[in-house]
């Protein structure tokens, strides 16, 4: 069994997509399951919404359970653009597997972000001057990787794959190309812990796994109505395409302003926000619900509050209409979402895109649910589900 710790559910959902295309059993929960059967299990932790010290206390837990299922190896995924407690928590999963060095290689040069020099490169450009610098948890305020991990616990070495690995603490990977990555693939021993993004996990499973070219894989149930689609990012191309297509009559739904800003809004604010959002559902088969920066008090505006406060209401539409399909950007936000709908287990049936993952669930056999990160695009197959 491979084991993957991801501190989000898109990154989890991201990876057990790319099992799907080796034919593995995957498994995704946010739980450890000493049950499970499959040949990659993927463990949600939502780390990145918790401060640091449940972060690494939330992580030493899941790195403890994890061992009694005695996997082949244990892979770290981290955010591609290093947000979260990336040195935190692989200084927990270092001391608890008596590892001495993780190998990070978070560059994933297909969506053109990439490492050169130890300076992160998102589209050509330094990663503190893109749209990432703005994030309203963990800004990327440096481009430096060894900058932006160091000062938390452990030495932090920037190096390339054709120099000789004998540093302890974390080597983060140069990486321009997916020759890169499949280069790094080809160091890794049993002595280190591995962790990255996608494009790390991928160039892996080419190294140790060959695809079975004769295996069938089930087509998923075709898209149907009722649809609830659900933005959580702050990713700026999202909001705008939001923002016209409420311009123009569509089906959006925003945080009314009386549930933004009440640290404990009434039950009748929710009600009015659930009412619209099932109003234009039964108008169009579908709905958007999302959050209009342009009226959030900035003394009020703690993202995690928007997602508790988001998810509250997913939830009364849940309770009144059976929803066929949940599609949702932004990982902090589905893992809001699963806990208010006690959804735990998912099984991944396709990958619409790189990063772009749908699922079964264990207890709502009748539900799919669609995952992408808030700074991926909903690809072209899917638009008119999702309507942007």
């Amino acid at each position: 069994m491979i084991v993957v710790i991801a501190d989000d559910f898109t990154g989890a959902a991201e990876l057990g997509g790319i099992g799907l295309r080796y034919q593995l059993q995957v498994e995704i929960n946010t739980r450890v399951n000493l049950q499970s059967k499959a040949d990659l299990f993927v463990i949600a932790t939502d780390t990145r919404s918790m401060s640091k010290s449940e972060a690494e206390r939330e992580t030493e837990e899941v790195v403890r359970e994890l061992a009694e299922l005695n996997p082949t190896w244990v892979f770290k995924k981290v955010d591609s653009v290093l947000r979260g407690y990336i040195a935190e928590e692989l200084r927990v999963i270092i001391k608890k597997l008596n590892h001495t060095r993780a190998l990070v290689v978070p560059a994933n040069p297909a969506l053109s972000r990439t490492i050169v020099d130890g300076r992160y490169y998102l589209n050509g450009s330094l990663l503190h001057e893109s749209n990432f610098a703005n994030d309203p948890e963990f800004p990327a305020k440096t481009s430096s990787v060894v900058e932006r991990l160091n000062g938390k616990g452990l030495k932090v070495h920037s190096q390339k794959h054709d120099e000789t690995l004998q540093h302890e603490g974390l080597v983060i990977g140069d990486a321009g190309s997916t020759d890169d990555l499949k280069a790094w693939a080809g160091k890794i021993n049993k002595n280190m812990l591995l962790a990255g993004a996608s494009g790390f996990f991928t160039a892996l499973l080419d190294s140790l796994i060959i695809p079975d070219a004769q295996a069938r894989i089930e087509n998923p149930r075709a898209f149907e109505n009722p649809i609830l689609i659900v933005s959580g990012t702050s990713f700026g191309k999202s909001r705008e395409a939001i923002k016209e297509l409420k311009s123009t009559g569509m089906p959006v739904s925003y945080m009314p302003v009386g549930v933004m800003n009440k640290p404990s809004p009434d039950e009748a604010d929710y009600e009015a926000w659930c009412r619209e959002i099932i109003s234009l559902i039964q108008a169009s088969g579908k709905a958007i619900v999302a959050v209009n920066d342009e009226i959030i008090y900035p003394a009020q505006a703690d993202a995690k509050d928007l997602r508790y406060k988001t998810a509250i209401v997913v939830k009364m539409v849940f309770d009144r209409i059976a929803i066929k399909e949940l599609m949702i950007e932004g990982g902090s936000t589905a893992s809001a979402i699963f806990k208010q709908l006690c959804l735990y287990r998912f099984f991944p049936v396709e990958e619409l895109a790189t990063g772009v993952i749908r699922m079964r669930t264990e207890n709502k056999p009748e539900l799919y649910v669609t995952l992408k990160p808030g700074s991926y695009a909903w690809p072209q197959a899917v638009q008119q589900y999702s309507l942007y």
